[in-house]
């Protein structure tokens, strides 16, 4: 059987023996940087926190100088909404002393969380593409994801694309999307669009008095409307002599197409 009023003796000795090393070794100073963390938050998201604090401590060379020092910084944020102004909290071991912690105080703002889908859109050079899926999910400050326009990606002939949200003054870092990439499933020549004029060419024996447009809007491939400065255009019933109103048909180079169907109106003459 254990003798245990030796063994207590010898522990309580041993503890003596090291509070006195302990009270003897020499005091020193240490700086370091620590992670803050946020606690207390609940559904919200803090805005203008930091990501770790500055400290100087001082205390016993034994602890302080140790390749792992225990030290937590926190900021609590409990039942906070909107503006805020908090301490940061910091804990150390005992004997170990405090004497600085940078930035002390943070001011920020806690802002509800929002969610909302955006369209993706890919740049590609000479390209058009298109992806699956073509829309993603984003999620962050609510001031942040309500200026959201989409989520943008360049395509580097991977397969994949990663991501990033985007407002009218550029990326939005705190807004995630999710997915965060999505998959390139077709690639096809970039479409371009310009206005051109329209212009009428009624056979022998007719004259054009009046007509409405006189121009409109095609899309195509670059080359394809390069020198594109007009196209010619007649009534889908053939001309004739009086007015005329109803869909045009047009005379366009291979890969041209309008933005949408023509509608015209033409008044003719006899020559």
């Amino acid at each position: 059987m254990r003798d245990w009023p030796a063994w207590l003796l010898s522990l309580l000795l041993a503890l003596a023996a090291w509070y006195s090393l302990r009270e003897r070794a020499p005091v020193v100073e240490r700086a370091l940087s620590a992670p803050l963390q946020v606690v207390g938050l609940g559904h919200g998201v803090a805005e203008g926190v930091p990501k770790e604090v500055f400290l100087r401590v001082r205390g016993p060379a034994p602890l302080v100088e140790g390749r792992n020092l225990p030290v937590s910084a926190y900021l609590d944020l409990s039942g906070v909404e909107g503006p805020f102004a908090r301490e940061v909290q910091v804990t150390v071991p005992q004997g170990v002393k405090v004497l600085e912690v940078r930035p002390a105080r943070v001011e920020g703002r806690v802002e509800a969380l929002l969610t909302r889908t955006l369209p993706v859109e890919v740049y590609a050079q000479g390209a058009w593409v298109r992806t699956e899926p073509d829309r993603v999910e984003a999620k962050g400050p609510r001031s942040q994801v309500e200026v959201a326009v989409s989520a943008l990606g360049i395509d580097l002939g991977t397969g994949e694309v990663a991501l990033t949200a985007f407002g009218p003054e550029g990326p939005l870092p705190g807004v995630e999307v999710s997915p965060s990439r999505v998959k390139v499933v077709a690639r096809e020549e970039a479409l371009f669009r310009k206005e051109v004029a329209l212009v009428l060419k009624p056979p022998p024996g007719l004259k054009v008095l009046e007509y409405t447009p006189k121009a409109l809007e095609v899309v195509g491939p670059k080359k394809a409307l390069e020198g594109l400065e007009a196209v010619e255009a007649r009534p889908q019933g053939g001309f004739r002599p009086g007015e005329v109103a109803g869909p045009w048909v047009l005379d366009l180079p291979p890969g041209v197409r309008p933005l949408g169907q023509v509608w015209g109106r033409v008044r003719l003459g006899l020559q």
